[in-house]
This record gives C-alpha cells, structure tokens and sequence, in this order.
C-alpha cells in the first residue's frame, strides 16, 4: 500500500509539472547565442535556463560557453491585443561559465590590456517582455546584465630580452555590462 502512494504521488507531481506551459527555442543578441527553455510556475512565474554560447567580447577572443537560470516574476499582462498575450516580468538568476574578458596587468609601470578566457561566475539581473501567439510561438525582447567575477588563465609574454609570465588574475567581469543591450528571443511553445 505505502508503494502504491509513492507511485501515485510521484505520478501526480509528473502530470502536474507537464500541465505547466513550457517554452523551448533560442535567445540570441550581441553577447552570443545560446538554447532557452521556460518553464512556467501557476500564472505569475517562469524559470528560465539559457545555455549557449557566448561572442560578446568581439572577433579577436576566443568563443566561450555559459549556462545561466533566471526566476521571473511576470508584474504585469497588459491587454494591447485582442488574441495572443503580453507579459512584463523582471527577476534574479545565477550564471556560470567559460568566456573571455578584457584583463589589465601593468608590467614595468606600462598598463597592458588582454582578451582572455577564464572562469566567470555572475549575479544577473533580467527584465523583459514577451508576446505569446495564439499559436505555439513565444518572442520576447529582454536585457539581463552580469554582475560578477572573471578569473583569467594568467598571462604569458615570450620573447624579447626576457620571457614574462603573470599568474591568473580576479577581476569584475567587465563583458557582463554588455547585457544592458536588448536581446530577443523566439521560442516554440507547448
């Protein structure tokens, strides 16, 4: 009997989770491109989770990856349409990954300023809208700035009179200001 009410509850929280709206597309902007998935929460909330990869530092860095979960919360549903529906949400979230950022090291009293990978873990801030169709389709225009840190692979100069070589360096993630720039996405719904 007690195997039974497990089986049961367990089966009744799967339904419940599946009755849900999801959202499954892509979020794509100045900083890179990367896989969404929403997952909405009763009416006023989602959690989303972008993983992808990441171009914001321009064409001479190398391409990193991130994974970032944001947990919205929708303030408002305007009625500006007759069919489909608005939505403006704002939330908190968490970012992880492997990118590239511009690092300052001062050798000889000579500042010098590098693109370089290394680890970066973030606060993020996100505020958008979204327009979900009448039919299975989801856009949304939405900044999500980082507030974090950047730890480099350490820097290394070879030639010259003399070889220099620096150890890693900690530093604000300086690339996660570029969130500030709207980014959309467009994402198929079910």
């Amino acid at each position: 009997m007690k195997r039974f009410f497990i089986i049961a509850l367990l089966a009744s929280i799967s339904f419940a989770a599946m009755a849900q709206p999801r959202a499954v597309g892509l979020r794509f902007g100045t900083t890179g491109l990367e896989a969404s998935y929403q997952h909405s929460f009763g009416w006023n909330y989602f959690l989303e989770g972008e993983m992808g990869l990441d171009f914001g530092a321009g064409t001479k860095a190398p391409v990193g990856f991130k994974a970032v979960a944001t947990y919205n919360i929708i303030w408002a549903r305007p009625a500006w349409t007759d069919r489909g529906t608005w939505a403006i949400y704002a939330g908190p979230g968490l970012a992880l990954g492997a990118v590239a950022d511009r690092v300052t090291y001062n050798i000889n009293d000579i500042r010098h300023s590098i693109m370089d990978n290394g680890f970066m873990m973030s606060v993020v801030a996100q505020a958008g809208i979204e327009y979900t169709f009448w039919f299975p389709l989801q856009l949304s225009m939405d900044i999500r700035p980082y507030f974090g840190f950047h730890t480099n692979s350490g820097y290394e100069v070879v030639g010259g009179p003399a070889s220099i070589q620096y150890g890693a360096k900690t530093s604000f993630y300086n690339r996660g200001l570029l969130g500030f720039i709207p980014t959309l996405s467009a994402r198929f719904t079910f």
